[in-house]
C-alpha cells in the first residue's frame, strides 16, 4: 500500500495539469517523496532535494507561504522518513528505481532561481537568489533524524515506565520485529 502511495505521489508531483494542488498540498507531497528517497539512500536524493527545494522557494507566492511551505516540507518529509524505518526500510529498492526516474529530474535549475518545468513551463522566482544555497549536501540528515527518533522513542518508554505500561510496549515492540 505504502509502495502504491509513492508511486502515485511521485507521479502526479510537478504536473499541475494532471492534478490541481495548492502550494502546501504540493509541498507535502514534495516532502513525502523527499524522505522516503532519503530513508531508502536513493542514489539522487541530494539532486532531488535542490529541485524540490528550488520548487518551494520559487512558486511561492510571499516569505509566509514559503515558510508555511516549508513547514509542510520537513513535517511530510520526516513523516515519511520515519514510516519506512518504523518499516524496516521494506520496498526500498523498488521505491529506489521510481525515486531516480522520477520527472522532477527532468526540470533545469537556472543561477538565479528560475526553473524550467518538464513540460516547458518558465517559473520565476519572486527575486533572485542561488539555488546552491538551499540545500548542504554535506550535512547528515538520516542521522539528525535517526538521532531525533531515538530521542522519541526513549522520552516515550520513559513516559510509559511512569504510566506501568512499559512492559505492554516492550511486548508489542517484540511482536513487530517478528
Amino acid at each position: 500500500m505504502k509502495i502504491k502511495s509513492f508511486i502515485i505521489v511521485a507521479a502526479l508531483l510537478i504536473s499541475p495539469e494532471v492534478y490541481a494542488t495548492t502550494y502546501i498540498e504540493e509541498m507535502k507531497g514534495l516532502g513525502y517523496v523527499s524522505g522516503e528517497g532519503l530513508a531508502c539512500q536513493a542514489k539522487r536524493y541530494p539532486s532531488y532535494e535542490l529541485i524540490a527545494r528550488a520548487y518551494m522557494v520559487t512558486k511561492a507566492k510571499s516569505d509566509k507561504e514559503q515558510a508555511d511551505g516549508m513547514y509542510a516540507y520537513n513535517e511530510a518529509k520526516l513523516n515519511a522518513y520515519l514510516e519506512r524505518r518504523q518499516d524496516d526500510y521494506i520496498d526500498c529498492m523498488a521505491i529506489n528505481k521510481i525515486f531516480n526516474h522520477q520527472k522532477i529530474f527532468q526540470s533545469k535549475l537556472y543561477k538565479n532561481g528560475t526553473i524550467k518545468t518538464p513540460d516547458g513551463k518558465i517559473l520565476k522566482p519572486r527575486q533572485k537568489y542561488n539555488p546552491e544555497l538551499l540545500y548542504n549536501r554535506q550535512e547528515d540528515e538520516r542521522s539528525k533524524i535517526d538521532s531525533y527518533y531515538t530521542k522519541a522513542m526513549n522520552k516515550r518508554k520513559e513516559n510509559a515506565q511512569k504510566q506501568g505500561i512499559y512492559r505492554k510496549i516492550q511486548q508489542q515492540e517484540m511482536k513487530n520485529r517478528h
